[in-house]
C-alpha cells in the first residue's frame, strides 16, 4: 500500500504497545458512478455511496435544490428570466428580503419591502452610530473635466421618457408619505410643502421693489 501522504482514511495499529496511525487507501472499481465496491482492510466487501446529485440538472435544475443553471446563468426559485446572470424569485404582496451581505444584523439587504403589491427595497445597516447605514461612492475614472455628473439619479416613466405628472425624488425620515424634500418633474426643490424657486422668485421680486 503506497503512503499517499493524506489522513482522510487512516488505520489504527497496534505493535509493541505503541499505537501508530496508516493512511488508508480503499480499493474502489471507477466505472461506478454513485456506488463502489470497496475492499475494507478486513478483507470484507462493502457498498461506499458516493452523493453525487450536486452534479445532475434535470430541465435545468439541480436535484433536490431549488436553483437553476441555464447557460452560465443561475436562477433561485425559477429558471432565470430574460438576461439575467443571477435572478433570485420574489413574489409579490410578500414582505421578503432575497438578498443580504453583512453579519445578518448589520449589512446590505435587498427585497419586496410591502405585503400589499411589490416595493423594491435597499436597505442598509450599519453597526453603529459611527458607522452610515447607507454608503454610496462614485469614482472617476480619470480627472478630466467633464460635464457628467459623477453621481446621477434618474427618475424616469416605464417608456423610459421624463416624468410629468411625479416627483422624481423625495427625502424623510421615519415615513413614507411625509417628506421633507422633494424634487419635483421639473428640478424644483419643495422644501416643508414650499417651493425653493418660487420662494427665490418672490424675494428676487422684493429686492427689485426696494431698488425703485
Amino acid at each position: 500500500m503506497n503512503n499517499n501522504g493524506n489522513i482522510l482514511l487512516t488505520q489504527i495499529i497496534v505493535e509493541n504497545s505503541l499505537n501508530t496511525f496508516k493512511e488508508f487507501v480503499p480499493a474502489y472499481d471507477k466505472s461506478f458512478n454513485t456506488q463502489t465496491l470497496v475492499k475494507q482492510p478486513d478483507g470484507n466487501i462493502k457498498w461506499l455511496e458516493i452523493d453525487i446529485s450536486l452534479n445532475i440538472l434535470v430541465d435545468n435544475k439541480f436535484l433536490n435544490t431549488d436553483i437553476y443553471y441555464d447557460n452560465g446563468r443561475i436562477g433561485v426559485g425559477r429558471h432565470p428570466l430574460h438576461n439575467y446572470k443571477v435572478d433570485i424569485a420574489i413574489p409579490k404582496n410578500t414582505l421578503m428580503t432575497a438578498l443580504h451581505v453583512g453579519d445578518g444584523s448589520s449589512g446590505f439587504s435587498m427585497g419586496n419591502g410591502t405585503t400589499l403589491g411589490f416595493l423594491p427595497e435597499i436597505i442598509g445597516i450599519g453597526s453603529d452610530e459611527n458607522d452610515a447605514g447607507l454608503y454610496f461612492v462614485g469614482i472617476a475614472g480619470n480627472d478630466v473635466s467633464s460635464d457628467i455628473p459623477l453621481i446621477i439619479l434618474d427618475g424616469r416613466n416605464s417608456g423610459g421618457l421624463k416624468l410629468t405628472d411625479r416627483p422624481i425624488l423625495g427625502i424623510t425620515s421615519g415615513s413614507y408619505n411625509d417628506y421633507a424634500v422633494l424634487i419635483n418633474s421639473n428640478g424644483d426643490i419643495i422644501l416643508n410643502g414650499t417651493s425653493l424657486l418660487e420662494t427665490i422668485a418672490d424675494l428676487q421680486k422684493q429686492i427689485n421693489d426696494l431698488k425703485i
